[in-house]
């Protein structure tokens, strides 16, 4: 576990960043805050997750925000998490880049500009896969960066966090 992997870079002229409490099933795999969450995928479920490795991606799973408290399921009880929502196109948000190499100049952060990537989760981190290549189903979008700290500043796409419609 690694507390606040994500976090906001630009509240986009917001006062604050709207949130909400959500149900985490029990034995789900706990979730920390700065950590991306989704809804679940099974149909009429109410509950949360956290993303995956290499996600997210515009088929998956649909993207609520990042999580701002630590989820209070166990093995044998459902909790909740709250959780900031993503405001795509507003919220401007920021995490390390998977590999410092790839995101410590301006240039590399630049030439990334307005590409599609996806989130990495190595181990207990989340962080950006900035080495990966641009594709129109991954989901976050690249907006800057911050070459001194490696840090890579990206919205969520509206329509993973619109979600399918049915």
């Amino acid at each position: 576990m690694a507390l606040n992997d994500i976090k906001v870079h630009d509240l986009g002229g917001l006062n604050s960043l709207p949130s909400r409490t959500y149900q985490v099933a029990a034995s789900a795999t706990l979730i920390y805050p700065g950590e991306p969450v989704a809804i679940e995928t099974a149909a009429g479920t109410p509950t949360v997750v956290k993303l995956a490795d290499a996600q997210p991606v515009v088929s998956g799973l649909q993207v609520l925000g990042i999580a701002s408290s630590t989820s209070t399921n166990t093995a044998a009880a459902a909790g909740t998490v709250d959780v900031s929502l993503a405001m795509p196109g507003q919220v401007v948000w920021k995490a390390k880049a998977k590999t410092a190499s790839t995101a410590d100049t301006q240039a590399e952060i630049d030439a990334k500009a307005n590409d599609c990537i996806v989130l990495d989760l190595t181990g207990t981190s989340f962080t950006i896969d900035f080495a990966a290549v641009h594709a129109n189903t991954n989901a976050i979008q690249v907006v800057g960066g911050n070459p001194d700290t490696t840090e890579i500043y990206f919205t969520f796409r509206p329509i993973v966090v619109e979600g399918a419609i049915a």
